[in-house]
């Protein structure tokens, strides 16, 4: 079946509005790629291990290949809520599989990858590798937070999970928080002279409750960050061109006071269960030139989920999405028959 994202697919139209010339730039300019993958939630369940794999050989296979990937976050499934022993096997996949990309790539950390903070938890409330410490010391990460620079560009790696004492232990809230803020004025002012890209799991800006026209929820919800008028502030009086934002699985664009705060889809699609919002498994690739963005575009792989038995909320949803996608399908055919 056709549907109206394949279509704009097969006449060569990004399914993203924007990232095409970006401020009047052409691909001709010297400029190089990076690769932007976020929510992979790695896990033998569903066997997401194995669409992992796919998404990996996808990025080796880029030509041009990019220079490097920045990790968005998520990258295990699942340190909140399951048994330490799935934990465990879930960074062991990640690692043992992100290893083999071609280029170098730089991990972030999310919420699913954190331990034990949630009052959900299979461990002790004092297990040893409570919060982030576990994963931490499993991909050999020295800071949770972090900055590099590479062809003439500054690249941070923000921890958007602060970890705090709640009422029934450890926990967690969306936050940059004022310890790693300063750090951040004071490392964007060291390079004041570079562009700069900045990476956080949770977003500044999610559109989360327009896009399901859900008058509910509200524009600061649990899915941004408490503090983001503060990294705003910082972010604009600084070199910086873009935040990239993960943690909601879709992709979005957002453009205010000249940062762009870009949110790219999830490697997982709806966690290793079928795309999630119309959206399949997938990343986005990013061409920079000497001083500023070019282009940025999503790339998708082919990857069918494997269900396990009890996944029935899962099949509702996928067949949901299928009946929307057929009477977009049908409506498109009628809307051009003139």
């Amino acid at each position: 079946m056709t549907t109206r994202r394949s279509f704009l697919r097969n006449i060569g139209l990004s399914a993203l509005g924007m990232g095409t010339l970006f401020n009047g730039k052409h691909s001709d300019e010297e400029s190089f790629r990076i690769v932007h993958l976020t929510d992979q939630h790695v896990t033998s369940r569903r066997q997401g291990h194995e669409g992992y794999k796919k998404c990996i050989q996808s990025i080796n296979a880029l030509d041009p290949a990019p220079d490097l990937v920045l990790m968005g976050g998520d990258m295990v499934f699942d340190g909140l809520y399951t048994e330490l022993e799935t934990y465990q096997e879930s960074i062991r996949l990640y690692r043992s599989i992100t290893e083999e990309l071609n280029v170098p790539y730089y991990h972030c950390l999310g919420n699913h990858d954190v331990l034990g903070l949630s009052s959900r938890r299979k461990v002790p409330k004092d297990h040893p590798g409570i919060g982030r410490k576990m994963i931490m010391e499993e991909l050999g990460m020295e800071k949770d937070y972090y900055s590099f620079n590479h062809k003439g560009w500054h690249f941070v790696v923000l921890n958007s999970i602060f970890e705090f004492e709640g009422e029934n232990g450890p926990a967690y809230k969306p936050m940059i928080g004022e310890e790693q803020m300063d750090w951040l004025r004071h490392d964007l002012g060291d390079h004041k002279d570079m562009p700069a890209i900045l990476v956080s799991h949770m977003p500044a800006f999610s559109h989360k409750g327009q896009i399901n026209s859900d008058f509910e929820m509200m524009a600061m919800s649990p899915f941004i960050l408490q503090d983001n008028i503060d990294l705003r502030y910082v972010l604009e009086r600084h070199n910086v061109k873009m935040l990239l934002q993960g943690h909601t699985h879709i992709n979005e664009d957002f453009r205010f006071n000249d940062v762009w705060y870009t949110t790219s889809q999830s490697a997982s699609a709806a966690w290793w269960g079928g795309n999630w919002l119309g959206f399949k498994p997938g990343y986005t690739v990013f061409e920079l030139g000497k001083k500023d963005i070019l282009k940025w575009f999503p790339v998708e792989y082919e990857w069918e989920h494997q269900l396990e038995p009890e996944d029935t909320v899962e099949r509702e949803r996928i067949q949901t999405r299928q009946q929307l996608e057929q009477r977009q399908d049908s409506l498109y055919r009628a809307e051009i028959k003139n």
